[in-house]
């Protein structure tokens, strides 16, 4: 397998020329997709897109390509009440990931890869994929949450804002997460307008009380985090993405 790390690029910062010399040489495009959402008092309202963008970095310095921007318009979850979080209809986004992919199959990209750090947009890579897929099937499209993308090979745990994104966090991007900012206290300023969502209306198995320092989270306890449990699952996972995208390309 290819060693040492590779040389990739930012998408929207080449010219056609580049882009053209990339194909060429490494044709693999790493698309994030995230999401602007509350994920509890410790962890960045973007906190999707960037997971999902770090980890195909990582996998990136193993293999060459070119990294899209991250899509940050995504939709659907038990946090749409939450103050700074913004949904979008499930249409609109769709849309734009499947004309993105037929796009990008179009420049003549061998293996696209489709990180979603928003568990939800599972469900419309399910509905959209395949099609796409069958469309292009002399190219490796990999799609999926860090949880789905590598099937049963790579079998990563999940939840919102708790234990496990928050050891993703730490391993990812430690200098975005503030542990101290889980203390109780806080008011209604959590809401838009301080006013909460109906009981009736509210995501179960999610923490709605302000002053509860785990709010926003479903999950484990995130003081119980760390840098060594996300490093342990992110590797895992880049491997296994790295070695797919090799073995399609054809390389040792």
């Amino acid at each position: 397998m290819t060693s040492g790390p590779a040389t990739w690029h930012r998408y929207e910062e080449l010219r056609p020329d580049e882009l053209s010399a990339c194909v060429a040489s490494s044709p693999i495009a790493f698309w994030p997709l995230g999401l602007l959402e509350h994920h509890g008092w410790h962890l960045p309202v973007g906190f999707d897109g960037l997971k999902a963008e770090r980890i195909c970095v990582r996998v990136a310095e193993r293999t060459g390509g070119v990294l899209l921007p991250v899509m940050w318009w995504g939709g659907v979850g038990g946090h749409g009440d939450f103050h700074w979080t913004l949904y979008q209809e499930e249409e609109a986004y769709a849309s734009i990931l499947a004309r993105t992919v037929r796009g990008l199959a179009v420049f003549g990209f061998r293996c696209i890869v489709l990180l979603a750090g928003h568990y939800p947009w599972q469900r419309t890579l399910a509905s959209r994929m395949p099609a796409l897929q069958q469309a292009s099937p002399d190219v490796l499209m990999l799609w999926g949450t860090e949880m789905t993308i590598c099937g049963e090979a790579v079998k990563l745990k999940g939840d919102h804002a708790a234990r496990e994104e928050t050891s993703f966090g730490l391993s990812l991007f430690p200098e975005r997460v503030d542990l101290g900012a889980l203390r109780p206290g806080r008011g209604d300023e959590a809401w838009p307008g301080g006013d909460p969502p109906p009981a009736e209306g509210r995501h179960p198995g999610v923490h709605f009380d302000p002053a509860d320092p785990l709010f926003a989270q479903m999950g484990e306890d995130a003081r119980m985090a760390s840098a060594e449990r996300g490093e342990e699952g992110v590797g895992r996972l880049v491997d296994e993405l790295a070695t797919r995208i090799h073995r399609h390309l054809g390389r040792p």
